[in-house]
């Protein structure tokens, strides 16, 4: 399904239909396109696990709407939350210690989650529209390159059986993944560096 102004609200009322069905969506986002689902149903972790042939000793990160959200998640204290309103919504996934009311196969056991605002406007209205966060990871079979446009997402997932349940076309993607702070700690550590550098962060 193509997005564009026209296609704009047909497209967010289709995707949000589909999350809530118990559906995976590819859509685009602010770094590359992702497959999204509902993070608190096991069965959809598993079809995403599934359609990656990923691991399930490898975990995925989450979409929430806003710092609010992440709170009720995961233990995030005031002065964090304040570093969060400077970076959030961006390119930028954080870990910290979550609060076990998510499904253990979306954390593979740990006791952490990594978590995002994403600055993309549909998916940060679609996030509004929902009321559960989306587990998130990049649209590629895992250990490939993310693809970074439609054609590249059916090449990977040309299996009859495992797809998408709907693709959203938004035109090519930058194809970089996010950086990754891990501020499970007292201090945020960068733990892969992506389109926002040690140097903004430190800024």
């Amino acid at each position: 399904r193509k997005l564009n102004k026209d296609t704009y609200q047909e497209t967010l009322v289709g995707a949000r239909k589909t999350l809530l069905s118990g559906g995976v969506i590819a859509a685009p986002t602010d770094t590359v396109y992702g497959i999204l689902g509902n993070a608190r149903n096991e069965e959809v972790i598993k079809k995403i696990f599934a359609l990656k042939k990923r691991s399930s000793q490898k975990v995925f990160p989450i979409f929430v709407k806003d710092i609010s959200a992440a709170r009720k998640l995961a233990y995030i204290s005031d002065a964090k939350a304040r570093f969060l309103e400077k970076i959030w919504p961006g390119q930028v996934t954080v870990v910290f210690h979550h609060k076990e009311n998510l499904p253990p196969v979306l954390t593979g056991g740990s006791d952490k989650v990594g978590i995002r605002i994403p600055g993309h406007p549909f998916i940060s209205e679609l996030l509004h529209a929902l009321d559960f966060p989306l587990v998130q990871t990049s649209a590629n079979i895992s250990n490939e390159l993310p693809a970074k446009d439609i054609e590249e997402i059916k090449k990977y997932f040309d299996d009859i059986v495992l797809q998408p349940d709907l693709i959203i076309d938004a035109g090519e993607m930058k194809g970089v993944s996010s950086t990754v702070i891990d501020f499970s700690g007292r201090d945020p550590i960068v733990a892969r560096t992506g389109l926002i550098s040690k140097e903004d962060l430190d800024a």
